[in-house]
């Protein structure tokens, strides 16, 4: 087990939320869940890992440590973590299948209506952008929009029209709130997929984008007061 202290590199705080990007949030909230002690640092221009994303560890020998999952099963391993170790193979199971809701479905909705969306696009700019230096948001961003775009593109997301993709998120909404039914958590105790379902839902209601999957969500009491405990329980000195 190793006491090396962990640099964690992401996005700035935005709109409320610890991280705009629901993956570099997820790993934040994972950290605090497991009790792991880490610094955040802020990018201020391409990410620096291998996949050019973020969210990466930087480790004590400078090599960095890059995807979220990929992040978080290494730390769990390296640190003696047993956050999920009350999970039986059933529950993580259905763990996998709401992960994959969240971030192969619901994460390429809220892709679309931040990197696509003309009308949205603007601000996305600014608040994700606005403290990159000049010629970064002159040269960089149109860079990594036209990579967002492919994205939704090659995913289909981009390909459906707007009334599709809505009733696609209202329904990724509907089975996740079904699934979390009258339970505190989506399992017996607090988990890591407690961490990735917070970090992708409060990007949807929380973000400054209003949308029938926002109203959907909103709509969802019990996804309400998720979102509510989990800010309350690992977000107590969070000023959002």
């Amino acid at each position: 087990m190793t006491s090396a202290p962990i640099v964690l590199w992401q996005m700035q705080p935005l709109w409320g939320l610890p991280n705009a990007s629901p993956f570099c949030m997820k790993v934040e909230t994972w950290l605090r869940m497991a009790g792991l002690p880490y610094q955040t640092r802020t990018i201020t221009g391409p990410p620096k890992s291998k996949s050019s994303k973020i969210p990466y560890i930087e480790r004590a020998d400078g090599s960095l440590l890059y995807d979220s999952s990929c992040i978080v099963e290494t730390l769990a391993r390296e640190r003696g973590v047993a956050l999920d170790g009350h999970l039986s193979a059933s529950d993580r199971a259905v763990g996998l299948l709401l992960q994959r809701t969240l971030e192969e479905s619901l994460y390429f909705l809220v892709l679309h209506d931040r990197w696509v969306h003309d009308p949205n696009w603007a601000r996305t700019a600014r608040d994700y952008f606005g403290h990159f230096p000049l010629p970064m948001r002159v040269l960089v961003v149109p860079l990594i929009r036209r990579k967002m775009v492919a994205a939704a593109l090659g995913q289909g997301v981009a390909r459906l029209p707007a009334s599709e993709r809505l009733a696609r998120g209202k329904a990724d909404v509907r089975a996740i709130a079904q699934l979390l039914g009258d339970k505190p958590y989506f399992f017996s105790r607090p988990s890591s997929y407690d961490a990735i379902a917070y970090a992708f839902l409060a990007n949807v209601v929380w973000a400054p984008y209003e949308n029938a999957i926002k109203d959907e969500l909103r709509a969802q009491p019990n996804l309400v007061a998720f979102l509510e405990r989990m800010k309350a329980a690992y977000y107590a000195d969070w000023p959002g």
